[in-house]
């Protein structure tokens, strides 16, 4: 009974959502905020209770507990106004109870024009920007039911001649109700340090006695804001509804997954989001979500094709779709690989 009531309890959130004020713009390394995996993607992200491959290492470390063989992930996102997010992960297992992984993720975009006051359409030369993230990841099953995982990471933000760091954590955990295929996740995401422009171009001279022919300038530093990371509180449901082992209703051919997952997040209101998924043959899936609450990301859809040989390996090409209101569309493609 008590796990029908955290699924009516998060229903009863999502109508109710929105009622922070919207703080966009008041954290650094946006990028984390982008998704990974189109599998996940599809679903409008609702993984904090599902995933349990690879990509886990973005939405819930404790997820990686579910990856049985050293698994890769590659995913790419063409985002907006020619962003170009990527993200590559490995699982290595350590036995059945404790796993490990490395994941980076990067996110490009084309070379931009410099412009001053004295040549505001441009001087000829160009520079670009990147952001970067790199992190370790280990997951453990406490108990039969229970499974825990933490990641540490390193975050870069790069402009031109200036740079940002950060070293950040992500906390999670799964809880396996043995309930009908009924799971809760909850993470805790980009906990860590701010992040503070430095660079040569902020380096200048500072003459304190403009008039005084014979003074000397002063080498100084101009000093930028500290900015925060987009820290994030995530829990979902996730619910093997069809399929084989602890499902709702068993089939060995069709399976359904649902998921709803719910963000408190330090840079804007809360949102929440239901998704779900039908697989035939564990060959062919199908994905729709929908996001509550988000002032861009609506409707999602996806598909997935999977290839398992037995005690071989096993391959999954996944693609995702969101329209981003004025933005315009987003396309998401991963591939994963099992040994």
């Amino acid at each position: 009974m008590r796990f029908l009531t955290i699924i009516i309890f998060i229903l009863y959130l999502i109508p109710n959502y929105g009622q922070e004020a919207n703080k966009a713009g008041t954290t650094a390394a946006q990028f984390l905020k982008i998704g990974v995996g189109a599998a996940s993607l599809g679903m409008a992200g609702t993984s904090a209770g599902l995933v349990n491959d690879a990509s886990s290492m973005y939405w819930n470390p404790a997820g990686l507990i579910g990856v049985n063989s050293i698994s890769v992930i590659a995913s790419y996102t063409d985002w907006f106004v020619d962003l170009k997010h990527q993200y590559f992960g490995i699982v290595l297992p350590i036995n059945e109870d404790h796993k490990i992984g490395v994941g980076a993720m990067i996110l490009t975009m084309g070379e931009m024009e410099i412009t001053t006051e004295q040549q505001p359409k441009g001087t000829g030369d160009f520079f670009d920007a990147s952001d970067v993230m790199v992190g370790l990841t280990y997951s453990a099953r406490l108990v039969d039911f229970f499974t825990f995982g933490i990641s540490v990471k390193y975050i870069t933000q790069n402009i031109y001649n200036e740079t940002a760091s950060a070293l950040a954590v992500d906390i999670g955990t799964n809880l396996i109700t043995g309930y009908k295929g009924i799971k809760v996740g909850m993470a805790l995401t980009n906990f860590g340090t701010t992040m503070t422009l430095a660079g040569r171009d902020l380096q200048k001279s500072y003459d304190p006695l403009p008039n005084n022919a014979t003074n000397v300038g002063i080498a100084s530093n101009l000093k930028t804001e500290a900015w925060e990371l987009p820290l994030n509180f995530r829990v979902g449901i996730g619910w093997d509804f069809i399929g084989k082992g602890d499902v709702m209703i068993y089939d060995p051919i069709h399976s359904i997954k649902i998921g709803i997952d719910a963000n408190h997040q330090n840079d804007g209101p809360e949102n929440a989001s239901i998704g779900i998924e039908y697989k035939w043959q564990n060959l062919i899936a199908l994905r729709s979500g929908y996001y509550f609450n988000d002032d861009v990301r609506k409707l999602a859809v996806g598909f997935g094709l999977n290839w398992d040989v037995p005690q071989s390996f096993a391959v999954g090409v996944d693609y995702a779709f969101a329209e981003l209101d004025r933005l315009g569309s987003v396309h998401s493609i991963s591939l994963k690989v099992g040994f």
